[in-house]
Formats: structure tokens, sequence, C-alpha cells
């Protein structure tokens, strides 16, 4: 049946309708469109005329219905269509006197079965922002067959039947209702629903009661960027290594979650210096901010190559304390576009932000944003002390559609600029497994809109969720250019260190643009290699260029860098001295291996400030900080192994696993003893591969 004959069919048949008979079924139709799940809040998409239901004008719903074929997109054509339906089912097939009750009219299968919810685009003014995400399938001509046979479909049944249906499927519904009333939940059930603002005024319905669909199954789509091991270098042809800090700890929260499943993780989802900096460290802590930090020096006998030494180089930064810390406005910018349905996305963001909320002060203000299809705010800049507000604004939302992550992201930095505290935080924290597939997709073009928002004092941290879809390149790039810091969040526990007991240092920057630079002396060392740091390499002239960003520190956060040396007379030398290099004569710095230099800026200020520290060859260290810097290299060599071991020869794991429980030390909240652990699996791991 064509779309014309259809149309012909609703309009004879509503000519011979009894006026009585025709006003309940029109109100049958409306009642039975509120109560349904396709509902949606988008008037222009609807066609309808500034509330949420279709015009109480049965030839013009029938007109609309038959017209959505060819004028609209087709997921709103499946909502007029299954409105339309329902009516011409009452309108025509029951008899005056034997109308069904209302709340036993129930849209036909055989259009319901053609919806697919999970894809069901979210609007910007009158244009859908996501043609790739709607079934292709779900045409005009599919459409017609699906209204031809339910209508063929509604004929052969008698009403019995129907009611029986419609009886049993609500039945259903309560059960389900009295199911869900039974799981803890922070939101009153009578509390309405939050609408979602979206750009342009429109609405949507992005913010759902609080269900979530089984997860799709893992794509294994994870993109981590491709980088080699730091080279060899010859001292007497490059005597100078530099570098910017990196406070990030994603790697670790990747490579543990795989090891949990018995599983290696890929090379270059290893960081060496992410693993090593998961760890707090009992370094020497600075006693005021206008200096943040303090370096301390250790030097280590190499554990996988005799005769090489490891040049140890831990920096603390300074912690604040209650009094100390600045008021903050964050906004919370999660994405729940269909790549986060899954237990360890979505509801884990939830539960993870949650924990936050408990930090803050009363005076704080947090804001909320998503974006899937599009970008809206789900609560403007609330103050913390509303935080069951907060909470609930959350918990009602669940996944689905595409990831217009950039659209988001402009919106989140909207919404910090409004509630922009001077001399605050005002700070964007990024939830997502870093899929962005609509507006902004280029990691240049939304690292470039970072860095220009950074300037303006908002920055931005990543707290990275899921695998099968996790895009680490992207949240490295975003959290490097943000000023903020990348953490992955793979289980509650996690999010526990993170938020809760890190939390001064993931919120409160005290340093920004830190550089480190190690200049080493010829006389004394032939070759040295950075352990880690690949992807944080700058040149030398950026050492003193104030213009070139840098990573920041935050409040108790510990830094670690890690140099392998060779010593000079060493025959351990890999590169071989050039035929015409001159022989170099000993010199004023003989008893020094090198000179540490570190440049930082105070966070509110654009001028760097220097610190040096001479690495003495009998460097003096306590038993604590030896002992420190002992398990600091146990981590390092584990990372490498996971790497391919280019560097450490025929040491192996079993080696690692004893050096890190010889010098594991202090450990409050068991993360070193889970470190050993994450060893021992990966041991495992190692034989079954």
């Amino acid at each position: 049946m064509d779309d014309k004959s259809l149309k012909d069919l609703f309009e004879q048949n509503t000519i011979k309708a009894d006026e009585t008979q025709r006003a309940k079924a029109v109100e049958a139709a409306l009642a039975a469109f509120d109560e349904s799940p396709l509902k949606i809040n988008d008037e222009a998409a609807q066609g309808l005329t500034g509330t949420d239901r279709p015009i109480d004008n049965v030839t013009e719903i029938t007109r609309r219905s038959a017209m959505f074929v060819i004028t609209t997109r087709p997921w709103y054509t499946g909502l007029a269509a299954a409105a339309g339906v329902m009516l011409a089912v009452n309108l025509v097939f029951f008899q005056p006197g034997v109308t069904p009750p209302i709340d036993e009219i129930a849209i036909p299968e055989a259009v319901v079965s053609k919806l697919d919810l999970n894809k069901s685009p979210v609007t910007e003014g009158n244009v859908s922002l996501d043609d790739k995400d709607v079934d292709q399938r779900f045409t005009g001509d599919v459409l017609m067959e699906s209204l031809a046979a339910s209508e063929e479909q509604a004929i052969a049944s008698n009403r019995n039947e129907a009611r029986v249906l419609a009886k049993s499927k609500r039945i259903a519904t309560e059960s389900d209702a009295q199911e869900r009333a039974t799981i803890p939940s922070a939101i009153p059930s009578a509390m309405p629903s939050p609408t979602l603002s979206l750009q342009q005024g429109t609405t949507s319905s992005l913010v759902r009661e609080p269900s979530m669909p089984p997860a799709p199954a893992v794509t294994h789509r994870d993109e981590f960027t491709a980088f080699a091991d730091n080279p060899v270098k010859r001292v007497s042809e490059s005597p100078v290594s530099t570098f910017s800090v990196d406070v990030d700890t994603a790697s670790y929260g990747f490579v543990r979650r795989l090891l949990n499943r018995g599983v290696l993780p890929p090379s270059n989802a290893v960081r060496v210096e992410e693993l090593v900096n998961y760890f707090d460290y009992a370094y020497a802590r600075p006693n005021t901010k206008k200096v943040p930090f303090k370096p301390t020096v250790t030097v280590l006998d190499s554990p996988w190559k005799a005769g090489n030494k490891l040049v140890h180089i831990g920096i603390k930064g300074y912690e604040m304390t209650g009094a100390e810390m600045p008021r903050t406005n964050l906004v919370f910018l999660m994405d729940v576009s269909g790549s986060m349905n899954a237990p360890d996305k979505l509801p884990l963001v939830k539960q993870s932000l949650s924990l936050l909320l408990n930090q803050l002060q009363a005076d704080d203000t947090v804001a909320i944003a998503v974006y899937a299809g599009a970008a809206g705010t789900v609560l403007p800049p609330t103050p913390a002390s509303e935080k069951q507000t907060i909470l609930d604004a959350m918990q009602r939302l669940s996944a689905g559609g595409s990831t217009a992550g950039g659209a988001g992201i402009k919106l989140a930095y909207q919404l910090a600029q409004s509630a922009f505290i001077k001399d605050g935080v005002n700070r964007v924290i990024l939830a997502t497994d870093g899929d962005f597939n609509v507006g902004i997709t280029n990691n240049d073009e939304l690292q470039d809109f970072v860095e220009r928002q950074r300037d303006s004092g908002i920055f931005l941290s990543i707290l990275g969720f899921g695998e099968g879809n996790y895009q680490d390149a992207r949240m490295q790039a975003l959290a490097q250019n943000g000023n903020g810091v990348a953490s992955y969040i793979d289980t509650l526990a996690e999010a526990q260190k993170v938020l809760v007991e890190q939390a001064t240092s993931t919120l409160f920057t005290i340093a920004k643009d830190v550089k480190i630079q190690v200049e080493f002396n010829p006389a004394t060392v032939s070759e040295y290699r950075l352990i880690g740091y690949e992807t944080r390499a700058l040149k030398r002239e950026d050492f003193r260029n104030d213009a070139v960003d840098a990573g920041d520190i935050g409040a108790g956060h510990t830094v670690t860098a890690i140099y392998e040396i060779v010593p000079a007379g060493s025959d351990n030398a890999l590169i071989p001295p050039s035929r015409y290099e001159a022989d170099i004569a000993k010199s004023k710095g003989g008893s020094e291996y090198g000179m540490l230099k570190i440049r930082y800026k105070q966070p509110d200020s654009d001028t760097s400030e220097l610190i040096e520290l001479s690495i003495l060859q009998a460097q003096e260290a306590t038993a604590l900080q030896r002992n420190e810097a002992q398990f600091g290299v146990s981590v390092a060599g584990f990372s490498q192994l996971l790497r391919g071991g280019t560097y450490t020869g025929d040491w192996a794991l079993n080696d690692a696993l004893t050096l890190a429980l010889a010098n594991r030390g202090e450990d409050t909240y068991g993360y070193r003893s889970e470190f050993t652990q994450l060893v021992r699996k990966a041991i495992s791991a190692s034989d079954m591969r």
C-alpha cells in the first residue's frame, strides 16, 4: 500500500466515524503517545504546535503521519507513523461502544520492531547531526510496508486478542517498575527528569530514566600513539637532554586492566613514566609554595647492566592545607554517546564523579554538560552544597547516540567561563572513552582549541573509561594541551585514588610548564638514555623559551625520572667514539655526572623560574631514599620488559618482582602490593604467550 492509498483510507474512515467515538479515539492516541518511550520533545522534528502532544485534529494528525514519510528523518518518521497507526486502528476497526480502555492501546509491534532506539539522533535546530548513525534501511518505502503490515495484523486480530496483548504489556511494565523500585537510589521517584538544553534553543531527551541496556560487544578499536624507546646518546655529541614532566597515570590503569584479565598489553599502551609516576614516593617536601618543589637525586647501580649507573630524579610538589585551597569552579563534561553504554563506562563515570563531590567545599560550583549526537547542558553552575541536586542530574543520564565530543568541549568551556572564579580553580573534567565522531574530530583542531582556552585560565583534565573503543592518543593530546592530568579509571577503587586520595593534586595546580633538563659531563659520562618520556621530549632551545608549553604539577604530586648512564672509560658503551673525537681532559666538573635544571612557572605567571642541582658521582642518600628509588626502578624495569626489553639484557620479570618485594616499604593503600601481583600476572601471561 503506497502513502496516498493509506492517507485516503484514513480520511474515508474518519468521515464515517461517530463524533463521540472519534473524540475517544483521539484521546486514546494522545494518551498512548504521552506514555510511549518513543516520545520526544523536539517540536521542530515532530512538526508539533508548542506542546509535547500532536494537535487534536484527526485529519491533520493523519495527514502529518503520512507526510512524515517524505518530509522528515527516518527516526522521527517512525514516531509519527506509530501515533498514526494507533489512531487509524481505533477509528477504522473498533466499533462505537466497544472502544478498549485507553491504557490498553499499544503501538503495533510491526512498527516498534523497525525502530532502533539506541540510534536516536539528537538534532541541532532542524538538522540532524548524525547522518551516519541512522539505519539506512528504514526509508519511506520500508515504513509504508511496515504500516501495511501493521494494518493487516490489526484486521486479522480480534479486539479481545488486542486487549490481552495490551494487558500483558501493562502487567510487565508494572512488574518492571516494582523491580526497579527495590533497587536503592538517590533519586526521588516523583522528581521530574531534568531538561537538557541544547545549543540553538532546541531540546532533547538525552536525560532519561536510569536504565542500562545490555553492553555492546567489545570492538577492540583501542588506539595508542606508536613510539620507539629513547635511544642511547653519546655525551660528546649530544650532552643535553630536555623533556616535559608528566604526571599522567592513564597508562598504568589500562595496563592493569589487561593484566588482570591475563592479557599482556600492547607495547604502545605502556608509557614507562606513567607506570613509575603512578606511585607516591617519600621524597623531600618543600616548605613553601613560593618554591613549589625541591628535587631529590639518587645514584644507583643498574640492576640489568653491571657497570652502568642509574640517575634517579625525584620531585615532590608542595601539599596544600585546607585553608590554602582556593575556590573551585568545575564542569563535568560527560560522554553519554552509545559507545559509553557499558557497566564500566557511564555507570562508573557517575560513581566516580559522585566521589569527587564529597571533596568540594560548600561554595564551590559544579555544572554538568553532556554530549552524544549534540551537546547540551544538564545542570548550570550549582553550589556544591546542593549535592543531591547534582547527584540527581547525573543519575538520570543514560547512553545512546553518536559522539559530538568537540561540541561538548566547547559547551563545557562556555559553562566554566560563565562561573569563572578569579584567583580560583576553573577546570573542565572530561569523562569519556575518547571516541569523537561528530563535529570536530581531528586531534590537531581539538588541541588548538584547548590551547587557546587554557590561556584564559580554564584547564582541562581527562578521565578515561572502558576498553574496545579507548582513544588514548586523543586523551593524551587534550590533557597535555589543556594543562591537566589524564587518568584511566578502570575500577571504583581507582576513582577513589584519583578523585579522593589525590583530589588536591588532581584539582589544584602549584606549578605549570615544568621542564627538566640534564646536561651530562663528558669527562665522567660517555653515554646516557632517558627511560620513558618519549612522548614528552623537547628541543634543547625549548627549555628557556617560556612560550613552549609543558606539563603541570598538582599539589602533592610526585614526579620521577630515571637516566641510565655509562660512566666514562667503561666497556659498556654501545656507541664507539668517532675517529676524530678529541680526548676529553678531566675538568673542573670531574666530581659531577652532570647538572640538573628545572624550569617552572607559578600558576598565575607567564615567566619561568629556575632550580639547579649538581648530580654528584658520590651522591649522598638516606636508606629511605634508596629504598624509594629502588622501588621506582623495579617499576621502570617491569615497564621496559612489557615494551620488549630492548635495553634490559637478561633481566626478567622475576627479577623485577624480587626488586619490588625487597623495596616495597610503606604501603598505606596497598598499591605497591597490587603492583607485585600484576608482575606475577604478567609472568603467567608471558608463559601463555
